[in-house]
């Protein structure tokens, strides 16, 4: 597979796609990108020695989401990847990676293979962290929304969330990625809307010194 042409096959096919109203235009192109990256991260920590199917995993996760927009954008995904890359891919590679794509959200619903897991996990990390703070602003801030409305998300919604989520992944290490991310979004949270409500703060232990 020439990954090169594969990526631009994407860019052409997702850089300017506005996929859902709760993204901004281009983001599944962009969020594949880094799914891809993640997903390898976690392969090399899990599985340092096997790195055969290392080209399927990036392809898979920078096409996930091409069916995005259409749902089950999962199972139309599957069709259009089938029909996009099949002069790009070696058969074999090609069912796999349209495996990945028929299953990125589909977790725990049957036992897939590891490649499949590595990007069902890469999926859900990329939507926490920063990456959550950044989906959440853009809502809130496209839609009219205040400051107050993104406190109340965090406060309820994502409190749910994140323990449905969390019980999705497939590996002992995505999940301890995944409790880091948490404990950034909280701790940003608690500090936004302490700012929010107009104090100012100091490092406790910088004001000491």
């Amino acid at each position: 597979m020439d990954l090169d042409a594969l990526r631009e096959l994407a860019w052409q096919s997702m850089g300017s796609r506005i996929s859902h109203p709760g993204r901004e235009p281009g983001y599944i192109y962009h969020h594949g990108q880094r799914v891809g990256s993640i997903a390898l991260q976690l392969r090399q920590l899990i599985f340092p020695r096997d790195e055969s199917l290392d080209r399927v995993i990036l392809v898979g996760s920078w096409f996930h989401d091409v069916g995005k927009g259409i749902e089950p954008h999962w199972e139309y995904g599957a069709l259009i990847v089938r029909e996009m890359l099949k002069e790009h891919c070696p058969a074999g590679e090609l069912e796999q990676i349209i495996e990945i794509v028929a299953g990125h959200t589909l977790r725990k619903q049957r036992e897939y293979p590891p490649y499949v897991q590595l990007v069902q996990d890469a999926d859900v990390l990329d939507h926490y962290g920063s990456m959550e703070i950044w989906l959440n602003f853009w809502f809130c801030a496209r839609s009219g929304l205040g400051m107050e409305r993104s406190w109340e998300f965090y406060a309820g919604e994502y409190l749910k969330q994140i323990e449905r989520v969390r019980s999705l992944l497939n590996f002992p290490e995505s999940v301890e990625f995944f409790d880091e991310k948490d404990r950034f979004v909280r701790q940003f949270v608690e500090r936004f809307q302490r700012e929010g409500r107009g104090e100012l703060l100091l490092d406790q232990k910088k004001a000491k010194g």
